[in-house]
């Protein structure tokens, strides 16, 4: 006994050509039934991104490759091609890998910037005469601009910049997680901060160097987080700024409160 494709109507007469009960001819394929249910609901909450494991990057290569090699076309691909790189990036695989690169990358910009510093005071003196009546203060500010300090930031910058990834990725991961905008866990935030340090090689240029090393580094940062978080680059913007926002305003309060007791002591002076 046949069924009608359309109503699932029985039919006594299979070869007749309409179905008794809708019309419709049972030789025709049926439409498909509700096809709206196949569409996401546009009401339903946005979750996580789907996974994105990532094309790969020259880095993860780099036991093919080349260490160097490797550190020299990852380096590249960053400053120039930030988008294509942040999106062949996997966003997962732990942290010991982007930290590596971080870690040679970062060291090798603040070796740069503190033997330009040390060069800089050598030449002009120090910059901590405001701290004249105070000389153990003044000594230790010279020691850290002199060639002494330059040392010791060679010898520990790796421990600097390690401490700087984690702060900056761990501010920028409260950021996302206050505007909504964290779809995913904090390696994916992570990653990003150790691969923006390319801008540290930008270090090596003086005078300029640090600023735009700086300025490129906040660029990488809004590109990185809206590709790896699948956000807008708005929302990945104010992650950026918000903690810059945010430290000006502090800034801005102790600068007030600091001439509010100036002011104070000046007016009981008088």
């Amino acid at each position: 006994m046949a069924l009608c494709p359309h109503c699932h109507h029985t039919l006594k007469d299979p070869a007749a050509s309409s179905c008794p009960n809708c019309g419709g001819d049972p030789r025709s394929a049926a439409p498909p039934l509700l096809p709206a249910l196949d569409a996401p609901s546009a009401a339903a909450p946005p979750g996580p991104p789907p996974a994105r494991p990532g094309r790969g990057i020259p880095w993860d290569e780099r036991d093919r490759a080349g260490f160097f090699a490797a550190l020299v076309d990852t380096t590249r691909q960053v400053l120039a091609m930030p988008g294509s790189f942040f999106r062949a990036m996997p966003v997962t695989g732990g942290l010991g890998s982007p930290l590596l690169y971080a870690v040679v990358i970062g060291w090798v910009g603040l070796v740069a910037s503190a033997f330009y510093q040390a060069i800089f005071r050598s030449v002009v003196g120090s910059s901590f005469g405001a701290f004249a009546d105070r000389p153990e203060v003044a000594a230790a500010l010279a020691w850290v601009e002199s060639w002494a300090g330059f040392l010791a930031q060679v010898v520990f910058g790796g421990i600097f910049v390690v401490i700087g990834l984690f702060v900056a990725a761990g501010i920028l991961h409260l950021m996302l997680l206050v505007l909504g905008g964290a779809r995913r866990d904090f390696e994916a935030t992570f990653r990003v901060v150790s691969f923006a340090q390319a801008t540290s090689i930008l270090f090596l240029l003086p005078f300029c160097g640090q600023l735009v090393g700086g300025v490129w580094c906040l660029v990488l940062y809004v590109l990185g987080l809206a590709e790896v978080h699948q956000i807008g680059h708005g929302k990945a913007l104010a992650a950026v700024l918000l903690p810059l926002v945010l430290l000006c305003c502090c800034c801005a309060a102790l600068g007030a409160v600091f001439a509010g007791a100036i002011a104070g002591v000046v007016g009981q002076l008088q």
